[in-house]
This record gives structure tokens, sequence and C-alpha cells, in this order.
């Protein structure tokens, strides 16, 4: 999908750039070693010295378990095949960001912004994602097995073929979410604004 203003295109191509190439390999490295990559955006944005703004960023295939993403700007970044088991997304910014076949499982994905972005066959079992909104996201075939996702907001979202078993969607709001194909076996709907989906 694309961003009519051409923002997704500014903060993908930054990254790209020749005077940012050595930025990247060293937030790469940070952020898979366990390093201060904070200190690293807040030194690379200044002056404003803003040290969430991952913005567009290609981190295909990187092992990010466990690193701590509170509040991140990731929105159009490239996330696939990433590993973000049992990392902490709270707050963060997902739109429009590719996680096609990412694994977030037990991950922190509470108050997530993650409308417009693509978790086609992402594993996100036990994923805690209380007040998240995936409002026009792909979630096709992607697995959300005894994940919470009390008061999500899965608005137009694709969910065709998820599997949703176990999972918590207590006040989830589901109105025009695409559900063909999804597996709802022992999942709590109480209170949930299902629209056309059926348990």
């Amino acid at each position: 999908m694309t961003d009519d203003t051409g923002h997704e295109a500014d903060v993908r191509d930054r990254w790209g750039r020749p005077e940012n190439t050595s930025v990247l390999a060293e937030l790469r490295d940070a952020l898979t070693g366990g390093g201060d990559w904070r200190s690293l955006v807040r030194a690379w944005t200044q002056p404003w010295g803003n040290d969430n703004d991952l913005a567009g960023i290609p981190l295909a295939g990187a092992d990010l378990a466990g690193v701590d993403l509170t509040g991140v700007h990731l929105s159009y970044a490239d996330l696939r095949g990433c590993d973000l088991t049992g990392c902490d997304l709270t707050d963060a910014f997902l739109t429009g960001a590719d996680l096609g076949g990412a694994t977030l499982v037990d991950a922190t994905l509470t108050r997530v912004n993650g409308g417009l972005c693509d978790l086609t066959g992402a594993d996100l079992g036990g994923a805690r994602a209380d007040d998240a909104t995936f409002s026009r996201a792909r979630l096709i075939g992607a697995s959300l097995r005894g994940a919470s996702l009390r008061r999500a907001k899965f608005v137009g979202a694709e969910l065709t073929d998820a599997d949703l078993s176990r999972a918590d969607l207590s006040e989830a709001v589901l109105i025009a979410a695409r559900t063909e194909g999804a597996v709802l076996t022992d999942a709590v709907l109480d209170g949930a604004r299902r629209g056309s989906l059926s348990p």
C-alpha cells in the first residue's frame, strides 16, 4: 500500500543514501547485538535528538528477539522474516510496515498503531496486543493463537485463514474485516463488534 503524501518513499529512501550507509550498519549491529541503538539514533537525528525514529529502516531477517522497542517509529519499515520474539513494542508505530513471515511470539504490542501493516503469515502466538490498532492491516494466514487482543481494532483488516484459536478478542472491533477461513476455536468474543465474523 502506498502513501499519497510521499512520506513512505522519503523514510525508506533515506536509508539508501550513501551518507547513511554507515549509520544503518551501526544501528543494525546495535539492535541485533544488544548495543545502545537509541543513542545512535539520537546522534543521527541532531539537532532534534529523537531516539525512536527508525521509520522505513530495512531490517529484513534480523534477529531482534527481546529488544526493547517501546514507542519506536517503525512505520514503513522492512521487517519481513524478523525474529521479534518477546519484544516490547508498546506504543510503537508500525503503520505500513512489512512484517510478512515475522515471529512475534509472546511480544508485547499494547496500543501499537499497526494500521495498513502487513503481517501475512506472521506468528503472533501468545502476543499481548490489547488496545492495538490493526485497521486495514493484512493478517492473511497469520497465527494469533492464544493472543490477547482485547479492545483491538481490526476495522477493514484482512484476517483470511488467520488462526485466532484461544485468542481473547473481548470488545475487539472487527467491522468490515475479511475473515474467510479464520479459525476461532475457543476464542473469547465477549462484547466484540464482529460485523460478519461468525464463531
